[in-house]
């Protein structure tokens, strides 16, 4: 005889609901999202600074002009300052002994020691028909104006010569006043060396607005390395004869670098030399030779 066993289905174990599993889980969630928010933002940031990244990890490299979208506003902790209500950037006058005239800009910077200096570019001197001419002296004055306001027959140290490529440092003279100047239009140079980018910057040109008024320029930085800083002008301008004219920090109220290179097309990018490099130079002038006795 065959016996028949009924055969029970096996009853499902019911799954109950881990309140721990599950508080786990979106925790993992929400650090995930956060995480890729974060890699976004750097990868964001990453694209305005690239520049100033290589920049930091290679000391010595070049910054390159950079024009397009500017960096965003960088948070700066330097103590904050005023801007010159008057004149920064100054006219530079060649006297030579056949003559006389106008060739560039200047501004005088005021040292930690004290001392007041001249400074213009290299360029200026070589472009302006140096070659074959003796030149006496180097002149300062207001835009527009027919008096001197700083009169120089030395250099303060050995003056540089017209850059190459862009390292702007190699461009630069630095001059010893013949006596007393006007100490309100010396600059107090900016301690960090230079701007930052992003920062908003202002260009006081030496060549003034053409009636004897200021002519400050705003504009944001692109880039800024050891031996060139880039700006990106707010608006479109001849910078012919503002070479040698001083930029000025907007937060600080500091000069931050000397105008050396620009562009010609929209949107308008001015090459600086840093101010830390300058300052450098006229801490370390060992010689004050006679303008006459130089030859480039």
């Amino acid at each position: 005889m065959v016996y028949s066993v009924p055969i029970t289905a096996a009853r499902p174990t019911p799954m109950r609901f881990n309140p721990k599993a599950g508080a786990h889980r979106r925790r993992a969630a929400r650090f995930l999202i956060a995480a890729l928010v974060l890699l976004i933002v750097c990868l964001v940031w990453l694209s305005y600074n690239l520049q100033a990244v290589v920049i930091a990890l290679v000391p010595g490299i070049a910054a390159e002009p950079t024009a397009g979208p500017t960096p965003p506003p960088p948070a700066l902790t330097a103590p904050r300052g005023e801007l010159p209500s008057g004149h920064a950037g100054l006219e530079e006058w060649a006297q030579y002994a056949d003559g006389a005239g106008a060739i560039g800009s200047g501004f005088l910077l005021r040292l930690e020691t004290g001392d007041l200096v001249g400074v213009t570019t290299a360029h200026s001197l070589y472009l302006s028909g140096w070659l074959g001419r003796r030149l006496e002296s180097l002149t300062f004055r207001l835009p527009q104006s027919s008096d001197d306001v700083a009169v120089f027959t030395r250099f303060h140290g050995a003056p540089g010569r017209v850059f190459t490529g862009h390292n702007f440092t190699l461009d630069y003279v630095l001059l010893s006043p013949d006596g007393p100047v006007e100490a309100a239009l010396a600059l107090t140079p900016d301690r960090r060396g230079a701007p930052e980018p992003g920062e908003r910057v202002v260009l006081y040109s030496g060549l003034g607005d053409g009636r004897g008024n200021p002519r400050p320029l705003t504009g944001t930085v692109t880039a800024a390395g050891e031996s060139a800083v880039w700006v990106q002008m707010d608006e479109f301008f001849e910078a012919g004869g503002m070479s040698g004219s001083p930029l000025l920090s907007a937060h600080t109220g500091r000069v931050v670098g000397m105008a050396i290179s620009a562009g010609h097309n929209a949107p308008l990018l001015v090459g600086f030399h840093p101010i830390g490099s300058l300052v450098t130079k006229a801490h370390q002038a060992e010689i004050f030779p006679s303008l006459d006795a130089y030859h480039p």
